[in-house]
């Protein structure tokens, strides 16, 4: 699906996604919550049914990413240049996204809501759906970035070119502080999102990526 893009900069697209057009995976949920796709209980499936049903209320999604150029260093293979700067991604990203000769750099979030309405209930003394509360907002931070590398791949291929999976800090060995490089080749507060000290994005339920 190729969604509506703006333009702000050169090389960088805010991307309009509706929490319509994100593809919510029930058994992802299941498998989330550590049950094998079917065997969730009944009366869990009606937590989930609700929690979903309250999305448009607690969702406030926001996307973008930026085009960089990719150079290859000299002598070194766990990391790439990218926008000029060196991103050390460790061995196994590297050699997925090395013959590259563009990178899309994305962030994407839920907003805020959903982990605000967590916390409330755990406050509250209730944790089971407090827990269910979290994690149908991780599945749908995790859906809505599947939408945008799709929005994104979707475009490339209508300019020739190919696109490959997506890649985080944090997985396949890139470590998670590579998030402060990643997000200095961002406009400050792209899409609403922030980090800490520490490398975690604000909102909680944001995905960043190449």
């Amino acid at each position: 699906m190729i969604l509506y893009e703006n333009e702000i900069e050169e090389d960088v697209f805010e991307v309009k996604i509706n929490l319509g057009d994100v593809k919510i995976d029930k058994s992802e949920i299941e498998l989330s919550l550590g049950y094998p796709v079917g065997l969730m209980p009944d009366q869990f499936h009606d937590i989930v049914d609700e929690i979903v049903e309250q999305l448009p209320n607690n969702c406030n999604i926001k996307a973008g990413y930026r085009i960089a150029e990719v150079d290859k260093p000299i002598d070194r293979n766990d990391g790439l240049i990218v926008g000029g700067v060196f991103l050390k991604m460790d061995k196994i990203v590297t050699s997925q996204i090395k013959k590259s000769a563009k990178a899309a750099l994305f962030v994407c979030t839920i907003g805020p809501a959903m982990e605000t309405w967590s916390k409330q209930l755990m406050k509250a003394g209730d944790p089971s759906t407090s827990y269910f509360v979290d994690t149908v907002a991780s599945v749908t931070a995790e859906a809505t970035a599947n939408l945008l590398h799709d929005h994104i791949g979707k475009k490339m291929q209508t300019l020739g070119m190919n696109f490959t999976n997506r890649y985080s800090p944090g997985y396949c060995n890139w470590s998670v502080s590579e998030q402060h490089l990643l997000f200095s080749l961002l406009p400050q507060n792209f899409c609403g999102i922030t980090l800490t000290d520490s490398a975690l994005m604000i909102p909680i339920k944001s995905v960043s990526g190449i």
